[in-house]
């Protein structure tokens, strides 16, 4: 089940390059508060998540820990209730990206990449300030900051008192949206991934 939920993962992850539409054009561009967002900004020291990964029918489950190291980098182990390592990732202070461990199965650059990008998203990095843009619709702000390839969106109310969701999306068309909630603490309580253009979901919940 591994080995075919890798290779969904690999397939989802060239689809998303191709299938796109117009869904920003509508938008106007805006001035918006540089402070905003700080405040819906994960601050994470130390957290362990049940993770659930969905693709195509098939489920692979177990634990996610979430560490602040002394160093300011972050470290992500996703782990079965038995303590087998299936991926131990790094960012940076400066948001570079380490692979210190994966299984074979998942050690494809597509599944890398992935995963990269949507942990990325959820953890509020590579978020270049002077690159970044504002949008609004009828009842929402789009924060928008331009990756490689893409846009990552950050979207809240027109107060910005809620963090509504998260997007990746093509320069047309969001292909991932994600959904987060803080405690008090600004830890995650909980989030969900979700890809748009293949059946690929990641739900975190914390322990």
């Amino acid at each position: 089940m591994r080995i075919f939920l890798m290779r969904c993962l690999l397939f989802h992850s060239m689809a998303c390059g191709i299938i796109s539409c117009s869904s920003y054009r509508h938008m106007q561009k805006i001035n918006a508060s540089d402070d905003c967002l700080q405040k819906f900004k994960p601050r994470i020291q130390r957290a362990l998540y049940s993770i659930s990964v969905d693709v195509t029918g098939n489920h692979i489950s177990g634990l996610l820990l979430i560490k602040t190291m002394p160093d300011s980098s972050t470290r992500m182990v996703f782990s079965n209730e038995m303590g087998f390592s299936f991926f131990d990732f790094g960012f940076s202070r400066e948001n570079e990206f380490k692979v210190y461990q994966i299984i074979p199965q998942m050690d494809k650059k597509a599944v890398i990449k992935t995963l990269r990008k949507d942990f990325e998203l959820m953890l509020f990095r590579n978020m270049p300030e002077k690159r970044r843009f504002t949008l609004q619709d009828s009842s929402l702000i789009y924060y928008g900051f331009p990756q490689t390839k893409g846009v990552n969106y950050y979207i809240t109310d027109t107060n910005c008192s809620k963090l509504v969701k998260m997007q990746r999306a093509s320069k047309r068309k969001a292909v991932m949206e994600a959904f987060m909630y803080l405690n008090q603490a600004s830890v995650p309580d909980s989030v969900l991934i979700r890809h748009l253009n293949f059946q690929f979901s990641i739900t975190l919940k914390k322990i």
